[in-house]
């Protein structure tokens, strides 16, 4: 798949979560106006404020994304990946929106049940090490995703000072070429 194409897949599906999240927020200040016209009359101005603030900002479910490819368990592989979704976010990328919109879930690439986990989840991302053995641990796991029945596209995170060229233009190649699965590489 060219880089035009990958781009234009990109935009796409950024487009659509953006569209998906403005009839969220639609929905959202449709009902709170709608409580805060029948409740307002009904309850004191106290209680009244209460309510329309909760109604307001109702905590949105997360967004989940299942990691492959990190070295560990635990809150500091979450909060590499959170983190590295921040920069994406700060830097205009509003697909990304904020880390914690997002429930990060670590997930080997040996798991029995990684075809139902397919079915189940649609984000799928692989944490891309930049150590000497990168690339053979990063296309060993891509391959027991492959044979496992996991996921065909999968969002490359990396460090943010990892060029395109190299590694991730490799592992992206390798990835299409023999395993027939698509890494979505977002480096500069």
């Amino acid at each position: 798949m060219s880089g035009q194409d990958q781009a234009s897949g990109l935009r796409k599906w950024a487009n659509l979560q953006r569209q998906q999240q403005q009839t969220e927020d639609a929905v959202d200040i449709a009902a709170a106006e709608h409580v805060s016209e029948h409740t307002s009359s009904l309850l004191s101005p106290t209680v009244a404020t209460v309510e329309e603030t909760t109604i307001l900002a109702p905590s949105r479910p997360k967004i989940p994304l299942i990691v492959v490819g990190l070295p560990g368990h635990g809150a500091a592989q979450v909060s590499k990946v959170k983190a590295r979704l921040g920069q994406w976010s700060t830097q205009g990328r509003s697909w990304a929106g904020t880390p914690d919109d997002w429930d990060i879930r670590a997930v080997m690439a040996e798991t029995a049940d990684l075809a139902q986990l397919r079915e189940q989840y649609s984000r799928w991302a692989l944490w891309i090490n930049s150590d000497a053995d990168a690339f053979a641990a990063m296309y060993r796991t891509l391959r027991q995703l492959h044979e496992r029945g996991g996921p065909r596209r999968l969002l490359a995170l990396h460090e943010p000072n990892l060029p395109r060229q190299g590694l991730l233009d490799n592992l992206r190649g390798a990835a299409e070429y023999y395993l027939n699965m698509e890494l979505l590489v977002l480096a500069r």
